[in-house]
């Protein structure tokens, strides 16, 4: 009897000492790729402690970590991955990061004319001042012996107006394409952000409860993350939520209790 209860006590003991050892810190190995291909310069940050580190030429990496922890794992053309650190990653000192490429989708982009009223003068007069790369040389004709258009002597290089008049166009359509994306992703930087980061991390790793993660999203936004977030700077934007996270809950959340 006695000797059954020391095998007890000693089983007890035994339990209790390894898993206080699973919640210590330990140094574990990992490589991250996507479709086989290892990955460079991703960003990988553990929430808990707010240590990171980048992935290296061969995608491989060394980061401390705990049970429970959670790693964010990020790169420009990537979906972020979240994952909160297991017994059995502890143990085995080893992880592999599979992260899926990001697929841009163009939205629709309407193109309007440019206000061209069919006389080669007088357009190129009015397009002068939203065409910097087109010279004064280029669009004031005087010096190139070409009169006004209401002279009987007034003659358009044909060749040379579909060029320029093309030239323009397509410079125009493509910033306004540019302007028209970047507005578009930066309306669509909270609601991807949220899906990104996932809300456990809000939840879990902030404090934040789930009905406040729109609005501490937008509470931070005096920082700039939506800039930074569509620049593909994630670990600076979950660095600003991890800052704000405390004056958000002290000014938003306690005053409601």
């Amino acid at each position: 009897m006695i000797n059954r209860l020391q095998v007890v006590l000693f089983l007890v003991m035994l339990f209790g000492f390894l898993r206080l050892s699973a919640q210590e810190s330990v140094l574990i190995d990992g490589f991250v790729q996507s479709d086989s291909i290892q990955l460079q310069d991703i960003h990988i940050l553990n929430l808990s402690t707010r240590q990171g580190t980048i992935s290296n030429l061969n995608g491989k990496f060394r980061i401390t970590v705990s049970v429970n922890d959670t790693l964010i794992f990020s790169g420009i053309q990537f979906h972020t991955l979240g994952l909160i650190i297991d017994e059995k990653i502890v143990e085995q000192r080893l992880l592999k990061i599979e992260l899926k490429p990001k697929v841009e989708e163009l939205s629709e982009i309407e193109l309007k004319g440019h206000d061209l009223d069919g006389f080669f003068y007088i357009d190129t007069k009015r397009m002068r001042d939203s065409l910097p790369l087109v010279t004064d040389e280029a669009v004031d004709f005087s010096n190139q012996g070409y009169d006004d258009p209401t002279s009987s002597n007034y003659v358009v290089p044909s060749a040379n107006l579909v060029n320029l008049v093309s030239m323009i166009g397509k410079k125009k359509r493509k910033e306004n394409k540019k302007e028209a994306n970047l507005n578009e992703k930066k309306r669509q930087a909270p609601i991807n952000m949220r899906k990104e980061l996932g809300d456990d991390v809000f939840v879990q790793q902030m404090g934040i409860p789930k009905i406040h993660i729109e609005p501490f999203i937008r509470y931070c936004q005096k920082k700039d993350i939506i800039d930074l977030y569509v620049q593909g700077r994630l670990m600076e934007v979950i660095d600003i939520l991890i800052k704000e996270k405390d004056n958000y809950r002290r000014e938003r959340i306690l005053n409601e209790n």
